[in-house]
């Protein structure tokens, strides 16, 4: 792999308020309908919420916000109008698109901006994949070859604490959501529990022409039956290791439509996370081709975190190593093939992390 090529400042300052504007417009949404905002304390720690103004006699329910931060206290007190912000948006999105950074097709944009509009990610479910991956180029000012970006597919990942702890879901449902994206996309019932739902798909036939997996993190045994998301509305495929990928995720914004305002994993966990799906591909010729696609955005967002924010990428690789020697095990062979500027960072897996 080579150095990767640097954006300039200009176009990282750009893509930063684009996303602080998509999420200031996420909010406003809720707002414009009138009510006020309050705060609920839960285990010591603040949480937002907006009350929606009595309605013919009844109260909506109250809508999560998120966890009390500065950014958040500014984004209520400062409410603009929906239309020109989001024109102002559609033209930040064509000059960034114009300076080449990726973006999502169509239909993966379409179900991005469903989900978004529905709530989705203000509930905290997070985009993982190469659709996170496209965000990240703009964010760490770097670029990356088109391939190393495309996806077929939307990955969408939530624990399932958080779908019960935030008292708050989209509506109507999880696949009324994606019929309003587009109105193939059908239920897809799980072989181990035909009255759960395995995936959300578009099919032609007997084949798959495009899928939405939902994930929740797998924790202790082994198990194929789905778990309900609540705040989703919808079922989710319980996957091994996902808990530390979207731990603590972030706030991003997808190159589509006005900019789609979702959560990815941090970069550095995404990263760390990526060498081991890498060691756990099928060795057939596909997974050797998708093995080889997780490396190489590894290997990108490896060496730029080791320039820019080398202490995020090591406290996350340490308590990746820290997770067990079976975690430690699954990257051993994927650590030596990165370029030798990132060893000189990270230590091998087979040491102790200190």
């Amino acid at each position: 792999m080579t150095t990767p090529e640097r954006l300039p400042v200009s176009i990282q300052t750009l893509h930063a308020e684009l996303a602080d504007r998509a999420w200031t417009g996420s909010f406003e949404e809720i707002m414009d309908a009138g009510g006020s905002a309050h705060v609920k304390t839960v285990k010591g720690r603040r949480y937002w919420y907006w009350q929606s103004l009595t309605r013919n006699g009844a109260r909506p329910p109250a809508r999560y916000l998120g966890p009390d931060t500065p950014v958040l206290r500014r984004r209520i007190r400062e409410r603009t109008g929906v239309a020109n912000a989001r024109k102002e948006r559609l033209n930040m999105v064509r000059s960034l698109r114009a300076g080449r950074l990726p973006g999502p097709d169509a239909l993966s944009g379409n179900v991005l901006a469903a989900l978004s509009k529905a709530g989705a990610f203000r509930l905290r479910a997070v985009v993982v994949g190469s659709l996170a991956f496209q965000c990240y180029a703009p964010m760490l000012g770097f670029t990356a070859p088109g391939a190393m970006a495309r996806t077929g597919d939307v990955d969408v990942g939530q624990f399932p604490a958080i779908s019960i702890a935030v008292r708050d879901r989209i509506e109507p449902d999880l696949i009324s959501v994606l019929k309003s994206a587009d109105s193939r996309f059908e239920a897809v019932p799980s072989p181990f529990d035909p009255r759960s739902t395995l995936r959300y798909a578009i099919r032609d036939g007997s084949q798959e022409r495009f899928a939405v997996d939902i994930l929740a993190p797998l924790r202790g045994p082994p198990r194929d039956r789905p778990v309900h998301l609540s705040a989703l509305g919808g079922d989710a495929q319980p996957l091994r290791f996902l808990d530390f990928l979207i731990y603590q995720e972030i706030e991003a914004v997808v190159l589509h439509g006005p900019g789609i305002p979702v959560k990815v994993p941090a970069p550095e966990r995404f990263a760390v996370h990526k060498l081991l799906v890498a060691s756990r591909r099928r060795k057939d010729a596909s997974g050797l081709d998708k093995a080889r696609k997780d490396m190489a955005q590894a290997d990108i967002l490896c060496r730029v975190l080791v320039q820019d924010r080398p202490d995020d990428l090591i406290d996350a690789w340490s308590e990746f190593l820290d997770r067990g020697p079976a975690w430690r095990a699954a990257v051993a062979q994927p650590w030596k093939t990165l370029p030798d500027e990132v060893k000189d960072v990270l230590p091998p897996p087979d040491v102790p992390s200190p």
